[in-house]
């Protein structure tokens, strides 16, 4: 159990920084680097998941999909950027922004689990 709290925090830790960079790089006046980290973390999660169908490795599953995918992807700041949005009254762009999150995500994961399975 030591060994998978360890490895679910060191990748947790890795998608964190990498997110944070990301968002203060691309935010600026759109949340570019939110949508890019919760898209390209659904790929990266459908990728794993075709991989580990295969062959179930529960060390590296806690490493990359429970650490670093829930430490890169954001639905808090989604959430948050969101309704920022609301409250500005930009309506449009927040119907963008939850549309292109949603429906990439979606994509993105059975695109990801489709290329490894």
């Amino acid at each position: 159990m030591g060994i998978n709290i360890l490895l679910v925090g060191i990748g947790g830790g890795m998608g964190s920084i990498l997110r944070y960079f990301l968002q203060r790089t691309l935010n600026v006046s759109f949340p570019y680097g939110t949508l890019l980290v919760n898209i390209a973390g659904c790929l990266l999660i459908g990728l794993l998941w075709g991989i580990f169908t295969r062959h179930i490795d529960e060390h590296r599953r806690l490493l990359l999909v429970t650490g670093f995918c829930g430490g890169f992807t954001t639905f808090s700041t989604f959430t948050y950027e969101g309704v920022q949005m609301l409250m500005e009254n930009r309506w449009m762009v927040f119907l963008l922004y939850t549309f292109l999150s949603v429906v990439a995500g979606l994509a993105a994961t059975y695109f990801g689990y489709k290329l490894t399975s």
